[in-house]
């Protein structure tokens, strides 16, 4: 008898199925986002041709920040990726495709922090690396770049660091979760203006952790002086930063559930 939770063959189908439609619907805005790159690559040197009449390309830093400015478009992009589910036709029709609500909470999961940022990060980094290696005034690649910081890194011994490598790895897997399951989930709530609303939140969120936190430190001064004892090991910040965004990504996950199980058209 099979398990109306999960079964892994039906999930097997259903998983097809959502990697086809991902594909067929966000193909070209995920390559359009992937490729911001490029679309720079070739604004810089036709700027340059039309107005120095020299051949250059764009450098490490400018490169840098459009990378920065892609992944958060590709953060805020997740409130379309399954955003039609708030919408009545599509939405309805999403509900009937046999699977069950967990499988497809397991599925948007993989989707939205594997297959998605794995994807965009093989296309825009191998795109930067083609360029660089056929245009050698835009020096070294984001890729190559990325891999020396990490070996020199690796040779510093630990206790010249005022961290850890794992904590700090855990910080960045844990930020990147919170961020994409955040976006996912403002998606799927919010019928209209998506982002706007996703934005409006943050804001008031963080706000409030400010004015919260603010006063407690305000009436407990002890706190103050063993925030500036344990600053000196930046770890303990990592790992209590981490901790608190390792439950917030998992809150968010359960919100994702949550929601697919109890919507309604």
């Amino acid at each position: 008898m099979k398990s109306e939770t999960f079964n892994g063959s039906r999930f097997w189908n259903y998983f097809k199925y959502d990697l086809v439609q991902m594909w067929r619907n966000h193909m070209k805005a995920a390559l359009g986002i992937s490729l911001a790159g490029l679309v720079l690559y070739v604004a810089v040197i036709s700027w340059n041709l039309v107005f120095h009449q020299t051949w250059q390309a764009p450098g490490f830093d400018g490169r840098m920040i459009i990378a920065f400015l892609a992944f958060c478009a590709l953060e805020f992009y997740q409130t379309r990726t399954y955003g039609y589910l708030t919408e009545k036709k599509a939405g309805s029709a999403w509900l009937m495709v046999p699977a069950s609500g967990v499988e497809k909470w397991v599925s948007m999961l993989i989707m939205t922090l594997i297959i998605i940022p794995v994807l965009f990060c093989v296309v825009y980094l191998g795109v930067d690396w083609l360029l660089c290696l056929v245009d050698h005034t835009s020096g070294a690649s984001l890729l190559s770049s990325f891999y020396d910081g990490v070996s020199k890194l690796g040779t510093i011994e630990a206790a010249d660091l005022p961290f850890s490598i794992g904590s700090l790895i855990w910080l960045m897997i844990a930020g990147f979760c919170f961020n994409f399951l955040y976006w996912l989930l403002c998606g799927i709530c919010f019928k209209r203006f998506k982002i706007i609303w996703g934005i409006a939140i943050a804001f008031a969120g963080s706000l409030l952790i400010s004015i919260i936190g603010g006063s407690a430190l305000a009436l407990n001064e002890d706190s103050l002086e063993l925030m500036a004892q344990e600053s000196a090991d930046a770890t303990t910040g990592f790992m209590w930063l981490s901790g608190i965004l390792t439950a917030a990504a998992v809150c968010l996950a359960g919100g994702i559930l949550y929601r697919i199980k109890t919507i309604k058209h």
